[in-house]
């Protein structure tokens, strides 16, 4: 596919094999994958270190919320997408919600469709 080809992503998932099954969809469709991170404290480091086009996060991570960090990389630029197995939540009305379980179709798509309003927005 490619959709991410020649993109740094930031990936945040604390369920070890969830996030093995991202990092290999991820490749899949071209990416470079930066982490990934299992916590929050953990997330932040990348953001501090790396540099990244985009973020896939879990929005759940060992009860703590992704959130902050999504609108913090969004501010910076970053296409971000959130990935929910408890679904959409009112506050993540600006943010692309990809429900658990998902596959590379379901990633792909949330790429483009924020990538695309990123361009948008810089517009």
């Amino acid at each position: 596919m490619g959709e991410l080809q020649g993109k740094r992503v930031l990936l945040v998932e604390d369920e070890l094999f969830i996030a093995m099954h991202a990092e290999e969809i991820l490749r899949d469709l071209g990416a470079e994958i930066v982490g990934p991170a299992s916590s929050l404290q953990e997330a932040w480091s990348f953001v501090e270190n790396e540099t990244f086009d985009c973020a896939m996060l879990d929005r759940n991570l060992n009860g703590e919320f992704s959130d902050e960090l999504a609108q913090e990389l969004k501010r910076r630029g970053v296409a971000v997408i959130l990935a929910s197995g408890y679904g959409p939540i009112a506050s993540d009305r600006d943010l692309i919600v990809v429900s658990k379980p998902y596959d590379e179709n379901m990633i792909a798509a949330a790429f483009r469709l924020v990538m695309k309003e990123q361009c948008l927005d810089s517009e």
